[in-house]
């Protein structure tokens, strides 16, 4: 049976059920426990906003495969019904969670409607600690906001906030702009998200950007159109990120075209605490043929400074004796060492340094391991070009003199051979100075 968290808030003298809900298994639970572990490409939180119009258009099936099909950390959602007549009594908040195996909590905007309610949602691969419903000034169909708590780990709680502005004018949204600003105020790692109906320029917007910053103008390309999906020619649908969120950020618009009226909006945000080259990427070639002692290793360099927190790599096969992990200057300076015992196989292995180690800004430094049986994966012309993930850079081979490198040895040693621009799938966590 489903465990279930459930949360009362009064507000404006009227209590409403806030529900936030795990997955519906303990095997599901344990897949998210995994989950949380491995962040997105490059270390980053990837964050979708979709208003799904009740599911009216397509299915829940149709509308979890575009948001599976995204791979996103978090989704807000709008315009979900909850035991609706309309909606054929299903809780779609708690459907599309298992759909997608992520957490969910349901937000109402209508306390009462068609037999159920009506209102936001929030999915999550992380655990939602929090949600409360928070009533925003409405001139017609009642609006809220929902505010929702989520743990990234146990040293980083954020604020997500999803919203439904009104259609009335634009005197309505730019109150419902305030009262947002008022509810999140003073929670610089908040994010904002959902269909604002306005437009950039309209004063509820420019509002909110005195609080947030647009993540579509930050990192996204074109015009942004989201509405209607099947020939989008408004962008009313917006991903707003707090003041600490400094970061580069990267945004896109999904093509769907059929499974609701609006389209989604997709960011990729850089955690500004921690960042890889690769994150939870696999390679191609995960176990080469070669059972020599080598170390191997991956050129990097970082556009500001900061500190190396943990040094990482890939397996396709376990080595019994475990590993060495090691971090050099460019010209073969060992700066730290560390033991590095077997994960999961396969797998990326990781281990934190016992004292962070501070790089400059573009200087070009080398992450490597040692093997004792080889069997390192490998892909060729993984760095005929430049890998650029946030701040962090492993530079194309042809511009270092060589990108990934290796030694053949028993012990291993400084890796500065290169061979067919192979990338060798060796990485750092860093964290940028603040």
């Amino acid at each position: 049976m489903r465990h279930r968290i459930s949360c009362f808030l009064a507000l404006a003298f009227v209590v409403a059920l806030v529900r936030c809900a795990p997955p519906e298994s303990d095997t599901e639970s344990a897949a998210l426990a995994e989950q949380a572990q491995a962040l997105t490409p490059g270390g980053g939180l990837r964050l979708m906003t979709y208003n799904i119009k009740h599911a009216e258009l397509s299915s829940l099936e149709s509308i979890a495969n575009v948001i599976n099909g995204q791979g996103p950390d978090l989704v807000a959602l709008q315009e979900v019904d909850v035991l609706t007549n309309r909606s054929g009594k299903v809780d779609q908040a708690a459907r599309l969670g298992q759909l997608t195996g992520m957490y969910h909590a349901f937000v109402p905007s209508l306390l009462s409607y068609d037999s159920g309610q009506y209102g936001l949602a929030l999915l999550s691969r992380y655990p939602i600690r929090s949600a409360q419903r928070i009533p925003l000034r409405s001139a017609a169909e009642q609006r809220a906001l929902a505010l929702v708590e989520v743990e990234l780990d146990s040293q980083h709680v954020i604020p997500v906030g999803i919203s439904h502005f009104g259609t009335t004018g634009s005197a309505e949204r730019l109150n419902q702009a305030e009262d947002v600003k008022a509810a999140m105020a003073g929670k610089p790692w908040a994010l904002f998200a959902g269909d604002l109906n306005a437009s950039p320029s309209e004063a509820g917007i420019s509002s909110l950007l005195q609080m947030f910053s647009d993540a579509w103008t930050r990192g996204g390309s074109g015009s942004g159109y989201t509405h209607s999906a099947s020939f989008p020619t408004k962008r009313i649908d917006y991903v707003m990120l707090g003041t600490a969120w400094t970061s580069p950020v990267s945004s896109s618009v999904v093509g769907a075209t059929s499974q609701s009226d609006h389209r989604p909006v997709v960011s990729t945000l850089i955690l500004p605490w921690s960042q890889t080259l690769f994150g939870d990427r696999v390679p191609g070639t995960a176990v080469q043929a070669d059972t020599r002692a080598v170390e191997l290793g991956v050129r990097f360099r970082s556009n500001v400074a900061g500190t190396i927190e943990a040094l990482r790599f890939y397996r396709g096969a376990a080595n019994s004796q475990g590993y060495v992990a090691r971090l050099w200057t460019n010209s073969g300076a060992l700066l730290a060492q560390v033991s590095v015992n077997d994960g999961r196989i396969p797998g990326w292995q990781e281990a934190r340094l016992p004292s962070p180690v501070s790089i400059s800004a573009g200087t070009t430094y080398v992450v490597s391991y040692y093997s004792s049986n080889g069997q390192y994966p490998r892909d060729v012309s993984g760095f005929a070009g430049s890998i650029v993930s946030g701040n962090l850079t492993a530079p194309s081979s042809a511009s270092v003199g060589g990108n990934g490198v290796y030694f053949y040895g028993t012990g291993g040693g400084f890796p500065a051979t290169s061979f067919k621009d192979a990338n060798y799938w060796v990485d750092v966590r860093f964290k940028p100075a603040p």
